[in-house]
């Protein structure tokens, strides 16, 4: 059984943090604590501070403010999520939801006074999407379990493609790692041995191995989808403190004749690039010729400023942002924000996480430029797969 999430809930309105309570309390995964003064919340906080998942505030609150709790939240580097609440004029929410990413928490969104049951679902639907990022979940395999996997070649790479709705071609595909059992039809999924390899520092040999597989496939890539697909590694900010590994990577591409330019290599933005070290072997890999993604753009510390400093050539858009984006004002303003940027900078718009068609529609309607990426369009699969899928997908789009 999942343990309950803390979340707590701060307004200096007795009404509103009764109201709150009573929705709150309806979701069995959640338990509820509410204070009517920022002062009380933060102290109650910082005594615990991995204690709570989310933080639900007021900005207009008579001492300390929305504004100052969040920023000292910053300041604590508090790793749960905030959503504002508020009853204020809208540009003052935008410019405070501005503010709290600056001081680079975690805001999830913002709820207008009086609030929605349905939006409040929303917000929270929102943290669940987060949180899975953290692999609770999974069963995790053992140090010798993955040695073992590793040592068999069972590491196998599955792709997922981003695809441009205005011309209906996958222009790169994301390789995700996956390992493969005999005998097993679903595949042990990244939360089974992330954790573990980050651990037992196996990440590096991981990489290296996935890179090797997914250079042997990329042929078969081109066939799919033409001779200009490109392919998206991950990296974490960490192999960027590896100065050896831009000459690794490009050994490995050199042995099956690919570009630099054919790969794009994607940094979580969990993490902030701060070392000079990491920062040298970004601006290498761009003059080497590769594309650099900002992965998962809005969960961590990157703000819009750093786009213009560092040399991005694509950025991710979390689907925190993009769940509901087509009814969710909050998300609509954020996403043409960044897309508008991204234009001037001549940096490619990825939207992750498309699930419904309401969502697909909204961003080919206003965003023709980005390119789309999520389970709505092809979940991860294998290179066997990924043909027949494309084949399906072309054959529906022409008859729709």
């Amino acid at each position: 059984m999942r343990k309950k999430k803390n979340l707590i809930v701060i307004d200096d309105s007795p009404a509103i943090l009764m109201f709150m309570a009573s929705v709150l309390e309806e979701y069995e995964s959640y338990n509820v604590y509410t204070e009517d003064s920022a002062e009380a919340a933060l102290n109650k906080i910082s005594e615990e501070p991995d204690k709570f998942s989310a933080v639900l505030t007021d900005l207009n609150m008579p001492g300390m403010d929305g504004m100052e709790l969040i920023r000292h939240l910053g300041e604590a580097k508090f790793k749960g999520g905030i959503i504002i609440i508020s009853a204020m004029d809208s540009r003052v929410v935008t410019l405070a939801s501005q503010i709290a990413k600056r001081n680079q928490v975690c805001l999830i969104g913002s709820l207008s006074k009086p609030i929605q049951v349905d939006a409040l679902s929303k917000a929270l639907n929102k943290l669940e999407q987060l949180e899975e990022k953290s692999f609770f979940k999974y069963q995790k395999l053992t140090q010798l379990e993955l040695i073992a996997a590793l040592k068999d070649k069972r590491l196998k790479p599955y792709y997922q493609p981003k695809l441009n709705t205005k011309t209906n071609q996958v222009e790169s595909v994301e390789v995700l790692a996956r390992i493969v059992k005999p005998g097993q039809t679903s595949p042990i999924l990244p939360g089974c041995f992330l954790p573990t390899a980050e651990a037992c520092d196996l990440v590096d040999q991981m990489t290296l191995q996935i890179i090797e597989e997914v250079a042997a496939d990329y042929a078969t890539l081109q066939e799919v989808f033409g001779p200009t697909v490109k392919i998206g590694f991950n990296l974490s900010p960490n192999q960027l403190s590896d100065l050896s590994f831009p000459t690794q990577l490009e050994q490995i591409l050199t042995k099956y004749k690919i570009s630099s330019r054919q790969v794009i290599l994607e940094i979580t933005e969990e993490y902030a690039l701060k070392t000079t070290v990491q920062l040298e072997s970004l601006n290498r890999l761009r003059m080497m010729g590769y594309g650099v993604s900002l992965d998962d753009f809005g969960t961590g510390f990157t703000n819009i400023n750093q786009l213009r400093s560092l040399p991005f050539t694509e950025v991710k858009v979390d689907r925190s942002f993009i769940t509901n984006i087509h009814v969710d004002t909050f998300c609509q303003v954020v996403v043409k924000s960044l897309y508008d940027l991204a234009d001037q900078l001549n940096i490619k718009l990825v939207a992750e996480g498309i699930e419904n068609i309401e969502e697909y529609q909204y961003l080919s309607d206003n965003y023709e430029n980005a390119l789309i990426q999520g389970y709505l369009v092809c979940r991860p699969r294998s290179i066997e797969c990924l043909k027949v899928w494309y084949q399906s997908w072309l054959l529906t789009m022409d008859k729709a």
